[in-house]
């Protein structure tokens, strides 16, 4: 799986709280290789009770109804000017 920062004004359509939501790791923004992926989405956004197909602006298409359990990731992205929670490898001991 590759993970990737991109900036936020490369997907307009979705609001700064979900942009958040992403970068907190509560949600996850990703692209897949299996399945329809193929068709008109883009990107897909996984909350804890859903699945859905975006656009490449990041606008929602709709909600995968059926066999979003197999979907894989293949790339996972994250917000490179949104807020991201400090990990506990990168805080260095005083």
């Amino acid at each position: 799986m590759k993970l990737h920062d991109i900036d936020s004004s490369r997907l307009p359509e979705i609001a700064d709280s979900v942009k958040e939501c992403i970068n907190m790791g509560e949600w996850l923004l990703f692209k897949t290789e299996s399945q329809d992926s193929a068709g008109e989405a883009a990107f897909f956004l996984k909350t804890p009770t859903s699945v859905f197909k975006l656009s490449d602006r990041g606008g929602v298409l709709h909600e995968v109804d059926d066999g979003f359990d197999r979907l894989e990731i293949d790339e996972l992205f994250y917000f490179s000017d949104v807020s991201k929670p400090v990990s506990l490898s990168n805080i260095r001991p005083r």
